[in-house]
């Protein structure tokens, strides 16, 4: 019997520019939201981080996912830090952000150019 085939989860961070870039790719969700959060936490704790959340690869989100992108966002601005996300406007993950009002705690852009660039600005 096929199964379909489920990309893995992964984050992948490097550094550009001064911002800490953190690439999650596949679903995140109560199962993968820890090892986002693990993530998160070593990149907040630096001196006024710079943070952008790359969700382009990002297939689904539930509300533990959710729950750790506005836990983060709140902890780096206690920091004096940026925090920002990258989403493309369409899809499911977008529509998620739409419909809690995630830009009202976090900056939201369609591509990770235009994130880098409002995060070099601060």
């Amino acid at each position: 019997m096929n199964s379909p085939f489920v990309d893995p989860f992964s984050v992948n961070e490097r550094e550009h520019g001064g911002v800490r870039v953190l690439e999650v790719k596949g679903e995140l969700d109560i199962a993968t939201a820890p090892t986002l959060c693990a993530r998160l936490d070593a990149s907040r704790r630096r001196r006024r981080p710079r943070l952008l959340v790359d969700l382009s690869a990002v297939d689904f989100c539930d509300s533990t996912g959710l729950r750790a992108l506005l836990g983060a966002a709140s902890e780096v601005r206690a920091h004096g830090g940026r925090f920002a996300i990258v989403c493309p406007p369409r899809g499911d993950v977008a529509r998620l952000l739409e419909i809690v009002g995630a830009g009202e705690w976090m900056g939201i852009h369609g591509d990770p150019e235009s994130g880098l660039a409002a995060l070099r600005l601060s």
